[in-house]
């Protein structure tokens, strides 16, 4: 037996998944997911955007595939626009609002409160505001299971969010959408690391992008507090 790579298979296999789910196409900034997530990449998807990565057309492929497979076929997903903001849910299902996500993080946590990614709860709770509701139904698929086995392993919770949850993150969420609108209207970016959850970055298109704009302005940082110190001891 000879086995040989075929770099040019794999090539194609890509391709067609991020032509499949249209993961290179540059959405209009104005989605309720462009203001829970990182607005440095917000910007950088309108004024330069770049080919996702292999990692990031296997991500997203995989949670688009999967979202198809789990979907009841009476389900609907509109499309919401308030406060100049759109908004589309995964499903409704017999009026409740539902989000499918899928993750390689181990189930064994799952009950765990900070074990929700923090995005998710944010555009659940923007939802919720949306459609004036309270309730948002999660399904969550866990590829890995709890890694003992490693089979995949399923999960569904209701979450009740109060008054206040909601009003506090869609005040939140203003104040994101603001932060994005200035820097498109000004053609300034917002600052890398700044304005992202941390882990948003690790298979980021645009990581080495932020990390020059990021060294640049340390640079800069770093000449001014120089000329700072010399005129006080001048």
């Amino acid at each position: 037996m000879r086995r040989v790579d075929n770099p040019e298979l794999k090539r194609i296999v890509l391709n067609h998944l991020a032509d499949l789910y249209k993961i290179k196409e540059v959405r209009e900034p104005n989605h309720l997911s462009s203001y829970v997530t990182c607005r440095t990449r917000g910007f950088l998807d309108q004024r330069q955007a770049t080919e996702p990565t292999d990692e990031e057309v296997m991500l997203y492929a995989l949670g688009y595939g999967l979202q198809d497979v789990l979907t009841p076929r009476d389900a609907t997903a509109p499309v919401i626009n308030k406060d100049g903001i759109v908004y589309r849910p995964d499903l409704i299902l017999s009026t409740r609002l539902n989000e499918i996500k899928t993750t390689r993080k181990s189930a064994k946590y799952h009950y765990l409160d900070d074990s929700i990614v923090e995005t998710w709860l944010d555009y659940m709770q923007g939802g919720c505001y949306i459609r004036d509701d309270r309730e948002y139904d999660l399904i969550v698929l866990y590829l890995m299971g709890d890694y003992s086995p490693p089979f995949p392993l399923i999960y569904a919770d209701t979450f009740y969010f109060t008054d206040e949850e909601i009003k506090n993150n869609w005040a939140k969420i203003l104040c994101q959408k603001n932060i994005l609108d200035v820097a498109l209207e000004t053609n300034e970016i917002p600052e890398p690391y700044k304005h992202c959850y941390e882990w948003e970055c690790k298979y980021c298109r645009y990581k080495l992008v932020c990390q020059t704009i990021s060294h640049a302005l340390n640079y800069s940082m770093s000449k001014e507090q120089i000329e700072e110190d010399r005129k006080l001891w001048n």
